[in-house]
């Protein structure tokens, strides 16, 4: 499988968080070998490494919901029979296992839980399983029933003396003898014994490490790291600097030079915003600006309302911001005096603020009600020279897992991306990655992208018109990416008071020459892999057609759910291979860091599915890892989780910056979320107080989200 070693090292990393429970052999949260009823809780997780001969499982796991947990694996079975080749080694197989959380544990009544393993792929090991749950403070007691390699009842309890340690054991009446791989026995014979037992150790720092006694004849040892997506992996923080608040009033300033302060505040370099625009009326300020400077939009308005909280006069009575995208405005925030007044002493909690506090922009230069009258005005000044042209090196790293291939599945590019951008205010952006191989050993014939060519990766022109304060278009021409040259037009229409768009996207691509800088083929390319000299070839000759326009075309239709932050994607039409179907996308957002799959059914299907592909959907801000600066600096990936595919069906060629990425962010629904939260947090770490940074991952049952049992006992929480 393609690009999987993303998902075992990288893609889940986040801040490390103390947790009660801890991984099991497969990293799903358990005992040994059987899950338990508990979950990591809503964006937290591990990733996870165990070797329990004849098995060793590389893992990462992740509340995707407070009442799902999803668990994405490599297994690799090292038994001399399974031996694929002295350069494959063992036999590799990937799974994705699924745990639903239906009830967390009231008085008497245990938590319950049930799940699937293994439901993709070649599904080795599916089975089925069901778990009760009874935890009082430091100890828990498991009992649970699973199907297939499960084999019946099973049971166990973990108990922890010491923050730091872990007791666990375990019946487990697990039947090795239907584990076969290619028509091999991998474990012929019954286990020994049906009881494991050990210990796990707990660091603060999120890393655990565990030592066991399994099967009355190995000795299994495993390590992981705690993550939480709401938080960064290696810590540091990036709180603005509190700075004194202003205390005079409205008629004791000058407002002239208040406006001015506050945009040459607001527009200093290293802020993070350009092109920032002050004005002042009768006790009214409002501001406009485009974040450049960081991961999120979110972020941006919080940190520019913040600022302006101590800049402003006490007695200010609306204070609004408008956020920019290329030089046009897409949402409002209002806040009132009261409001500031919290925020200016630290004092403000996200239930402070209100759903009508967020709107879409009017279609003025700066955002404001038409016929509005301001008194003063400042900016944009130098602050419009802000981020208008950058260039930048990076590494890229670009690793691949396969075991359909006959050579050392684990290979890896190394490569330097030279990168240029060009920002305007006029709706004009342009883009260019250069992507130079430095260290390769990827050979993948249907990848031959991945050679030694120094290549343009990406390079795009791109323009962005508002029509109507909801209604947007967006095109792009160039290198959309390594495979196709060409353009994309996409039209938006976000529906005023909901969390609905509809739209369309338009394609027109040519296929790229994979051995140039830049190159277009006459003809359309056709390779394979000659096991004869074990290299792939590509050729481009007049027997596969001229390389002409391809057009692509989907009617798309989206929904932003508020209550966890996620994205769902509708798309219906014709992709670049000419197959026609639909694609659905499910993402999750934990502010800038996301997480979703990718479903897509067309009139092609892979072999042996009823479907033609199904993947992952990353994208990890450099904040994930460490916010000790303002950095706009992110990761996507997308990567099928089959281990065989249609190579060009329901294939949709890349993407610079899509509509969702520079408007739906700024979707006023998605800002009330967001926002009230972002400042809190802020607030929270200005005062030096860390109880936010402490809570838990939320976890609760799908019994409770279905009956909205969960929202009144938060509200108690509140109160």
């Amino acid at each position: 499988m393609r690009k999987l070693l993303y998902s075992l090292f990288i893609i889940f990393i986040s801040a490390a968080a103390a947790t009660a429970a801890s991984p099991s052999n497969t990293g799903f949260t358990g005992l040994w070998e059987y899950p338990t009823a508990e979950v990591p809780g809503d964006g937290a997780g591990w990733i996870h490494y165990s070797r329990y001969s004849p098995y060793r499982t590389y893992a990462a796991d992740l509340g995707l919901f407070p009442w799902l947990e999803f668990n994405l694996r490599l297994t690799e079975y090292e038994n001399d029979a399974a031996k694929v080749s002295d350069a494959f080694g063992y036999y590799k197989d990937k799974g994705l296992d699924l745990k639903l959380l239906l009830a967390e544990q009231e008085g008497f009544r245990p938590a319950l839980a049930a799940g699937v393993i293994d439901i993709m792929g070649t599904e080795l090991r599916k089975g089925y399983f069901g778990a009760a749950t009874w935890r009082y403070k430091n100890a828990a007691v498991t009992v649970g029933y699973g199907s297939d390699m499960y084999n019946g009842f099973y049971g166990g309890l973990s108990w922890s003396p010491l923050e730091w340690l872990e007791f666990k054991a375990e019946y487990s009446p697990m039947d090795y003898t239907k584990e076969r791989v290619s028509g091999v026995l991998i474990h012929p014979k019954e286990a020994d014994s049906k009881f494991n037992y050990g210990v796990v150790l707990k660091a603060k720092c999120g890393l655990m490490g565990s030592l066991s006694y399994q099967r009355g004849e190995e000795l299994c040892f495993g390590v992981s790291y705690a993550y939480d997506l709401n938080r960064p992996l290696f810590g540091g923080k990036h709180p603005p600097k509190p700075g004194e608040a202003n205390s005079k009033d409205w008629d004791g300033c000058d407002i002239g030079k208040l406006t001015a302060d506050l945009q040459e505040t607001l527009g200093a370099r290293g802020f993070g915003l350009r092109n920032v625009v002050v004005l002042a009326g009768d006790k009214t300020i409002h501001a406009a600006f485009e974040n450049i400077g960081y991961a999120s939009q979110t972020q941006a308005v919080a940190r520019a309302v913040i600022t302006a909280s101590r800049n402003i006069p006490w007695d200010t009575e609306s204070f609004t911001c408008a956020v920019m995208v290329r030089g046009a405005p897409v949402s409002c925030v209002s806040l009132n005096q009261e409001q500031m007044s919290l925020i200016r002493m630290d004092k403000f909690r996200a239930f402070d603020i209100e759903r009508r506090s967020f709107s879409w922009a009017e279609k003025t230069k700066y955002g404001t009600p038409p016929g509005t009258k301001w008194d003063v005005m400042a900016g944009p000044g130098e602050s419009r020279r802000n981020g208008w042209g950058e260039i930048r090196a990076a590494l890229a790293f670009e690793p691949r897992i396969d075991k359909q291939l006959d050579k050392m599945p684990f290979m890896a590019r190394t490569d330097i991306d030279w990168i240029a951008q060009l920002r305007s205010s006029q709706g004009w952006s342009a883009y260019l990655k250069v992507r130079q191989p430095l260290h390769n050993n990827v050979e993948i014939w249907w990848e031959p992208e991945m050679n030694d060519t120094t290549r343009i990766w990406k390079g795009v022109l791109s323009y962005l018109y508002k029509f109507d304060k909801n209604l947007w278009a967006l095109g792009e021409f160039g290198y959309l990416d390594e495979n196709y040259f060409g353009g994309n037009l996409w039209g938006r229409y976000y529906i005023s008071q909901t969390n609905l768009w509809a739209g369309g996207r338009l394609s027109a691509t040519k296929e790229r020459e994979y051995d140039s800088f830049g190159g277009i083929p006459e003809y359309k390319r056709d390779y394979y892999y000659d096991y004869s000299k074990r290299e792939y070839v590509t050729l481009y000759l007049p027997q596969n057609g001229d390389n002409g326009w391809n057009l692509s075309w989907w009617i798309e239709g989206g929904y932003h759910d508020s209550t966890y932050n996620a994205d769902l994607t509708a798309r219906y039409g014709k992709f670049v291979d000419g197959d026609k179907g639909y694609r659905l996308d499910a993402v999750r957002n934990w502010d800038a860091a996301r997480v979703g799959f990718y479903y897509t059914d067309t009139d092609r299907k892979t072999t042996g599915k009823s479907f033609t592909d199904a993947g992952m959907i990353l994208h990890l801000p450099l904040s994930a890892w460490y916010d000790g600066h303002a950095s706009n600096t992110y990761w996507d990936e997308e990567f099928t989780m089959l281990s065989t595919f249609r190579l060009f069906a329901g294939k949709m060629p890349g993407a610079w910056q899509t509509p969702e990425t520079l408007v739906g962010e700024l979707q006023p629904e998605r800002l009330y979320q967001e926002v009230g939260d972002q400042i809190e947090r802020l607030c929270l770490q200005m005062k030096g107080d860390e109880a936010l940074q402490e809570e838990p991952a939320k976890a609760y049952g799908f019994v409770d989200y279905l009956t909205g049992k969960w929202r009144r006992d938060i509200a108690i929480t509140d109160e």
